[in-house]
């Protein structure tokens, strides 16, 4: 996939598949071999240093998001330590992704020091009617599927094809060695018809509610600014009933891992109960979100421009058309 601030060039598209598609495998299997993750989160912070070198056009972006998010100047110190300090939680992130994806489950199970709300999640599940878990690019989601695994929950995670086939691949392989089945959109015709019948099932189905991919969401303050947030969660867990349940996963100073269930929210009633019932989840949803990027401000991953995307001027488009947002999957994942 393109990213939102990615380079036209064509030869530059080239060289990014040559180079990443043989860093992932290379990465994976170092992450293998690494005594220590601490070793593979020092890798991770060069990678981050180089990245931010390399391409500053995305530390321009990422200053002003943390800008937008502390209240304070682009050019002020603690703004640049955030931006600076959020691209390498990032890369730390894929590190445990890679390292504990390749360990016994039991390992990174010992890192969670807190679990919040899984009685929320326990209780969503047995009403029978499945259960959207909604989260955010932020933290480390992707280890998860590792602790719903653990209390033999399998979830099913909604993505968009990263671009690069070896990342993609990778990806999945870790996915599958923590309990997570990968369900593909594009946003063409049906097929967000898999996700509909997984609910229906009763299945636990994970998405991502921080993206506007179809730029044609729900403007909603966020950070004392409007920006668009998706409908098609919400939309969907209006079509089948099932309830929505947001998660968070997040990291401490410790690199110790934490867990957020929040309620369970429902959108219920007629046609135009069911609009309102939608733009007040979402409200929730978002509200939730600052709150923890409050508390964690280096763990929102973002790389382009948040409040003012560059490609929202051309207009809603279908999924099917639409662009990643993480420009950071060339180097270090999605």
């Amino acid at each position: 996939m393109q990213d939102r601030m990615q380079s036209d060039s064509r030869l530059l598209g080239l060289v990014y598949g040559a180079v990443f598609g043989s860093l992932f495998p290379l990465f994976h299997f170092a992450a293998r071999s690494f005594a220590r993750r601490e070793r593979g989160h020092e890798i991770a912070d060069q990678i981050a240093h180089a990245f931010l070198t390399l391409r500053p056009k995305y530390l321009e972006a990422i200053l002003g998001n943390a800008a937008q998010m502390l209240g304070l100047r682009p050019t002020h110190p603690e703004v640049d330590r955030i931006a600076r300090d959020m691209v390498r939680q990032h890369a730390r992130a894929w590190v445990d992704f890679f390292y504990y994806g390749q360990r016994a489950p039991e390992e990174a199970l010992a890192q969670f020091t807190s679990l919040e709300g899984l009685e929320h999640l326990d209780a969503a599940m047995a009403e029978g009617r499945g259960v959207i878990l909604l989260t955010a690019h932020a933290g480390n989601y992707e280890l998860g599927g590792l602790l719903l695994r653990a209390r033999n929950l399998k979830i099913h995670t909604v993505y968009k094809p990263d671009r690069f086939e070896a990342v993609e691949r990778l990806r999945e392989q870790m996915r599958a060695q923590g309990g997570v089945v990968g369900v593909p959109v594009d946003g063409i015709g049906f097929s967000t018809l898999p996700l509909v019948r997984l609910l229906r099932e009763g299945s636990l189905v994970g998405m991502q509610g921080d993206r506007d991919f179809s730029l044609n969401g729900l403007p909603i303050p966020f950070f004392g600014r409007e920006a668009p947030f998706p409908r098609g969660p919400w939309e969907l867990a209006a079509m089948t009933g099932a309830p929505i349940v947001t998660s968070f996963f997040y990291t401490d100073e410790a690199r110790r891992f934490h867990a957020r269930f929040g309620e369970p929210i429902r959108v219920l009633g007629r046609r135009g109960e069911r609009q309102a019932a939608i733009e007040a989840g979402m409200r929730t949803y978002v509200s939730t979100l600052e709150q923890l990027i409050r508390e964690h401000p280096s763990q929102w991953y973002c790389f382009y421009p948040f409040w003012d995307d560059p490609i929202r001027a051309s207009g809603p488009r279908d999924l099917g058309q639409a662009t990643s947002a993480e420009p950071l999957s060339t180097v270090i994942g999605v």
